[in-house]
């Protein structure tokens, strides 16, 4: 940081793959305000100045580094998170807690209500007086202070939208704006989204207010009573305080009795409130979760019940004393024993504060039903039965209550359907469904009836931490609803198309892969002992794609494949799909050798729409070929941009001469296609399912010029 460059970069605009439940780049650049990636030619330091907070990290990072803990208490600190694992980010993510290390509302919170407090106190010992003056300088101080902490922590977007809504709170209340609690939050929403307009394309931006709402609504129902206002007889057990007691005033047994109960009174009410919150956020934010990324945490009620209270009293107080204190010893001259003293026993402290914290993170994978994963449909349905049932119990007569009780039919339907056996969908009219998903220069296809589907291709797998199996084919598979794989039909063995059958075989333990490549086959599982011997144990069985026929509850599949041939592409698994009344060949990389052959056997190729082989290669997509296939829609597989130039412009052509409409996976996105009696539906998410504002703002493909 504190760097400046001059760089001869090539600019690009902003893509990447899209799919129902998928992880959108795109918009996830675009909440961050990065409108352009590139590659850099040349580059040349201008300039360089050590900033305030680089310096404060460099100074204290030695004293962080020994510490069990260090990655925790370095995000706290400075918000930077780049230390924590994989594997502790998975664990946050399954008890919910991954809000306690991101700089947002709750630290600077704590740290404004410490600040506000320490300088009350101070104020009214050292400058006591009776008009707002004090009050008015304990608030301003206390927001420089959350400010500054927000700029240490590096002033991320959910940092800057917490001290958004914080700075517009302590603005009405300096200027004595009679707002109510929701006034000041709509106000905050409208400064948040006037600073930055993009904040709502982030997931925070919504949790953070609906976390917000939910609270306010909390406390407003609860309507929080004084201690004044309790009865005694429900908080105290009987005879705690006897009528003696109580009359003896003076006594200063009776007084400490009497604060005792108080304090008692206090916690009690503190603890019903608390729940109330609690088990309120766990629904809303639960369901806003499912919504947002597919899925949600059951055990993060009582984790956060307990760690929530742990943080802002214990942990989050050391951690920024200890930060103050070595910002207090960097600008004042001190002994670097009695500096550093002070300062690694604070962190110490915060260190071992974190123990039970990491603790529950071990234990999350060990948990039963740690993460739950939800269909959108599912999501949706749930959403309209919590907001019925809110209704319903508002609703001012019985006319009302049937109409909100109505929105729990979506609910009743989805739990219907899990009940079937035969997994079709409960539309009589919808047959069947396709998606072919956007994997990038790959290939991924799904065939679904209801909760059960069959997998054509996983897409490309690199190195040890990336496939797109993981990124887009299970997460929509979850969005989808697809509960159980039938069957996984690996075409070849190119990385592209069979990159991610491992990950898959991770969430799946029955299924039957129907596969020519040799290592899939039952002689080489005996031969191995690491990838197939965990193969064997996971599915049915495995079967060869050679002239077989499926019939996969109304629709017959039909594999094919040319074993004669000398390479993978043209060895491909064709696979042909037929309803009765609609037609689908999937073509997987064959080339002109092949697809005569094809011809020439008399196998049926004729489908209303064709999975371009080869993604649109030259090698591929004979004239003859697609006279025989005689295709309406067209589908070609191709990442955007890709570097293959796929599909070609002249393949392209060649289609279109023929008169068949031509849609590319890496322009339109996931394409799923709904399969009716009679005909059939194509929906591009990019356009279609998801027409994003931003889509329109920052056009798919095309650069956004600086000015």
């Amino acid at each position: 940081m504190g760097q400046v460059w001059a760089f001869d970069a090539r600019m690009k605009p902003i893509t990447s793959p899209i799919n129902q439940g998928g992880y959108n780049q795109q918009k996830y650049l675009l909440s961050q305000h990065i409108v352009a990636k590139g590659s850099v030619k040349q580059a040349q330091l201008i300039d360089y100045k050590l900033s305030i907070r680089q310096r404060l990290m460099s100074d204290i990072k030695p004293k962080l580094q020994h510490l069990s803990h260090y990655p925790i208490i370095n995000a706290l600190l400075f918000g930077d998170k780049t230390d924590i694992s994989t594997e502790q980010w998975q664990a946050l993510r399954q008890t919910g807690t991954g809000h306690l290390v991101a700089i947002s509302g709750l630290h600077l919170s704590v740290v404004f209500g410490l600040s506000w407090g320490l300088f009350r106190l101070l104020l009214l010992n050292v400058m006591a007086t009776s008009s707002r003056r004090n009050l008015i300088l304990a608030v301003l101080m206390a927001a420089m202070v959350a400010a500054g902490y927000g700029y240490l922590a590096g002033m991320a977007i959910s940092t800057q939208r917490a001290l958004m809504m914080l700075l517009m709170i302590v603005l009405l209340t300096v200027f004595r704006q009679h707002a109510s609690t929701w006034q000041r939050l709509i106000w905050a929403l409208f400064a948040v989204l006037v600073f930055d307009p993009f904040a709502s394309l982030s997931a925070g931006f919504w949790l953070s207010f609906s976390a917000l709402a939910i609270i306010l609504f909390t406390i407003d129902y609860l309507g929080v009573k004084s201690t004044a206002e309790l009865n005694p007889q429900q908080l105290h057990p009987a005879g705690e305080l006897t009528d003696i007691e109580i009359q003896q005033d003076d006594s200063l047994r009776a007084r400490g009795l009497r604060r005792l109960s108080q304090l008692k009174s206090n916690l009690v009410a503190f603890l019903i409130s608390f729940w109330a919150i609690q088990w309120r956020l766990f629904i809303g934010l639960g369901l806003m979760q499912a919504l947002l990324f597919g899925s949600f945490s059951i055990h993060s009620i009582w984790i956060n019940f307990l760690m929530v209270p742990w943080f802002s009293v214990i942990v989050i107080p050391l951690c920024m004393l200890a930060l103050l204190l070595n910002s207090v010893f960097m600008l004042l001259p001190a002994p670097e024993c009695i500096s550093d003293a002070m300062v690694s026993t604070l962190l110490w402290l915060a260190d071992h504060s974190l123990a039970p914290f990491y603790y529950l993170l071990s234990l999350s994978g060990q948990l039963p039903l740690a993460q739950f994963h939800l269909s959108d449909a599912l999501t949706v349905s749930l959403l309209l039965l919590a907001l019925g049932l809110f209704l319903f119990k508002w609703a001012s007569n019985i006319h009302w209550r049937v109409c909100f009780g109505l929105m729990a039919l979506p609910f009743m339907f989805q739990v219907y359907g899990f009940t079937k056996d035969n997994g079709q969908p409960l539309s009589t009219n919808l047959l069947w469904q396709m998606h072919v998903l956007d994997v990038g220069q790959g290939m991924a296809v799904l065939l679904q009836q209801g909760h059960k589907g069959i997998l054509y291709d996983t897409g490309a797998a690199y190195g040890d931490n990336f496939s797109y199996a993981q990124r887009v084919v299970i997460p929509t598979l979850m969005a989808k609803g697809v509960t159980e794989l039938d069957y996984l039909i690996i075409s070849h063995d190119d990385n592209d198309h069979a990159g991610g059958v491992n990950e898959l075989l991770k969430h799946f333990n029955k299924l039957t892969i129907i596969s020519n490549i040799d290592k899939y086959q039952q002689t080489a599982i005996t031969q191995t002992v690491q990838f197939d011997t965990q193969l064997a144990d996971k599915t049915k069985k495995l079967e060869q794609c050679d002239d077989r026929r499926l019939n996969w509850f109304n629709l017959t599949i039909t594999l094919t494949s040319n074993m004669a041939a000398k390479s993978d592409n043209n060895q491909s698994c064709v696979v042909h799909i037929d309803d009765g009344n609609n037609r689908v060949l999937l073509a997987g990389d064959i080339e002109k050798k092949t697809e005569k052959r094809l011809i020439q056997s008399g196998t049926s190729l004729d489908a209303d729409i064709l999975l371009v082989p080869h993604h649109g290669s030259r090698t591929s997509s004979s004239a003859e070929f697609i006279a025989a296939v005689n295709p309406t829609d067209a589908i070609f597989t191709a990442g955007f941009a890709n570097q293959y130039g796929f599909p070609k412009h002249d393949v392209v052509e060649r289609y279109k001469t023929h008169g068949v409409t031509t849609l590319v996976s890496g322009e339109m996105g996931q394409l799923s296609i709904d399969f009716k009696r009679q005909s059939y539906k194509i929906r591009p998410y990019r356009t279609v399912i998801a027409p994003f504002w931003y889509n329109n703002l920052f056009r798919f493909g095309v650069q956004v010029k600086p000015e």
